[in-house]
Parts: structure tokens; sequence; C-alpha cells
């Protein structure tokens, strides 16, 4: 019988604070002249990490590179400003991906538009999904690269897609070959196709459960908290403007250091089957980037 692994995942919260003014009452950062809008990805800065709450030591590993896929992408108006769409995609295939294999790496989300002048205090994105990769040990091949995908929206619902929302997959030469991290899995962390392969019982077919979501619905990533505050079908975030330096270029700074946390059972430094304690469940967690913003 496969053993069976049970994750416990904690979700970081997203919280971006805003500028106090000199006076009493806070006051909403805006700006009101943007040329661009770009995306960037930071490896390296320090931040603050909630981690797991574990007995043993937690291991902390930086994925080599990153991927984000976006929906949308709006800026927020305020003070009688509209808001302005950056853009919208339809779905999922269509979405805007982008790739990051050092902090230099720079993507605008303009497209071209001129962006009319006003007070814009936010930027507002949906998400379908988050890409790294990271270290994975085997039994057989010992360490490999794998690039894993965490789909933080499904598709099932609305576009007649195979992922819901917490689905882990792993991504081969850009094409998705299975899905990763359900109960059982094989001694080489191998992916399994289809989703039902990965994510039910082999002997009665039944879902596995989650950190109390069911294998039907929901992926091993999240808890019932991420389940929770992930609007149906696409995961959004607003990210308040709490800037930094002087121009009209908006950044908007994705920050993964130690975002893959597991508990190095084996003592190895990598995470793999060698991990899995069929006693006592093993904790690992993605946590979720933190995202600012900055003007140059």
């Amino acid at each position: 019988m496969k053993t069976r692994v049970t994750t416990i995942l904690l979700i970081a919260a997203l919280v971006i604070g805003t500028l106090t003014s000199c006076e009493k009452e806070e006051e909403i950062t805006t700006i009101k002249n943007i040329e661009d809008v770009n995306l960037k990805v930071t490896f390296s800065n320090t931040k603050a990490i909630n981690g797991l709450k574990s007995d043993i030591p937690i291991t902390k590993e930086t994925p080599i590179n990153y991927f984000v896929a976006l929906k949308s992408a709006k800026l927020l108006g305020q003070n009688g400003t509209s808001d302005f769409e950056l853009f919208n995609e339809p779905d999922l295939s269509s979405s805007f991906v982008f790739d990051y294999t050092d902090e230099n790496t720079v993507h605008s989300l303009l497209k071209g538009q001129n962006i009319p002048e006003g007070d814009y205090s936010a930027i507002k994105i949906e998400i379908y999904y988050l890409q790294m990769n990271i270290a994975i040990a085997t039994r057989d091949r010992g360490v490999e690269r794998r690039n894993l995908r965490i789909y933080l929206s499904d598709d099932a619902e609305t576009e007649g897609g195979l992922h819901q929302r917490g689905d882990l997959t792993q991504i081969n030469n850009g094409q998705e070959i299975g899905w990763l991290l359900g109960e059982g899995q094989m001694p080489n962390m191998d992916p399994v196709a289809p989703r039902t392969a990965a994510y039910t019982h082999p002997h009665n077919g039944a879902w596995y459960n989650f950190a109390g979501k069911n294998g039907k619905d929901y992926g091993p990533f999240g808890d019932m908290n991420f389940a929770n505050n992930s609007p149906h079908p696409i995961y959004h975030t607003t990210v308040n403007f709490n800037l930094s330096g002087n121009g009209t270029n908006l950044v908007l700074n994705f920050n993964v250091k130690d975002c893959w946390q597991f508990e190095d059972k084996s003592g190895d430094g990598v995470f793999g089957a060698a991990d899995i304690d069929p006693i006592k469940p093993t904790k690992w967690h993605m946590e979720l980037p933190e995202m600012t913003t900055l003007v140059e």
C-alpha cells in the first residue's frame, strides 16, 4: 500500500502598508504621472519570512528561476481618477507569462498604452499560476532540478481545463507532464497523470484530503484560508503603493527569497521521498511572494 503523505501548509499573508504622513491621519500614497508599469522578481533581498511551525529545523530554498502568469492588471484610481486596465486576457492559455532568471530582468505590463494622468494608489493583478525551479532528491537519479507550477486559479470550471486551485504540476521543456505531491508519491517523486492518478486512492478511487480540502476541488498547495480567500476562479491581490524613489516608471517587485520551505528529515538539504515520514506527516510550504512597489 502506498505511503500516505499528509501535507501541512501555511499561507503567508501579503500585507502591504501605506505610508504614514506627518499628520495624525494616514494618507494613501498616489502617483500621478505613470509612463510605464514594470514587473520584476527579487531573489536575494531579505524579507520577513513566516515559515512553517515545526519541532525540527526548516530548510529554505530560493528558486533559480521564476515565472508569473497574469490574466489581468489594473491601476486603481483615487480622488476622481478612473481605474485604468493595462490588460485583461480571456483565458489561461492567452495569459501573460513573465520569465525571470535574475534580478536584472524587467518586463513591461503596458504594451504601448498611454496611461492618463491622475491619482493612482494601487495595482490589482489576477494570477493564474506561479512557476519556479527547485531541487528534488530522487532515489535512483540523484538530485534533479524541477520546474514546478502552482495553480492559484482553476481553469476546470470556466475553460474546460484540467486544473483546480492548489494544483502542483511539473513542466518539462515548456510542457506540463503531470501532477505532484499527491499522497503516495513514487520514490523518485515523479509526476503522475492524469490528475485523478495523483489525487485519488489507487484502490477505491476516493479523493485524498489536503489540509482539510478535498482533492476533487483543490490541489495540495494551500490551506482552507487560501481556498476561502481565492475568489473562484481567478486568484487576485491588490498591492497598495508604498513608494520609494523618484520617477514615472512604476515597478511591481515580487520577492521570492526562501519561498520553498520543508522539513529536511533525511538531512541531505534537498526535498525528496526520503523526507517523507509515514508516522509523522511531512511539512512543506511554498510561500507566496512578497509584493512591493517603487518608482524609477
